[in-house]
């Protein structure tokens, strides 16, 4: 008599690590945004006012 199979966790495991990269990003964006408009602004030449 043949073993049972394991149930394969691929699809899962990748499922799981593509969300993983979309929260991460959603949450890492607001200071990625404020940084580069912070070196946009000092690259303008507006110290004051940044």
């Amino acid at each position: 008599m043949p073993k049972p199979s394991r149930p394969d966790f691929l699809g899962f495991l990748a499922l799981a690590a593509i969300l993983a990269v979309m929260l991460g990003a959603y949450l890492v964006f607001p200071y990625l945004q404020a940084a580069m408009g912070y070196q946009d602004c000092i690259a303008s030449g507006r110290v004051t006012g940044c």
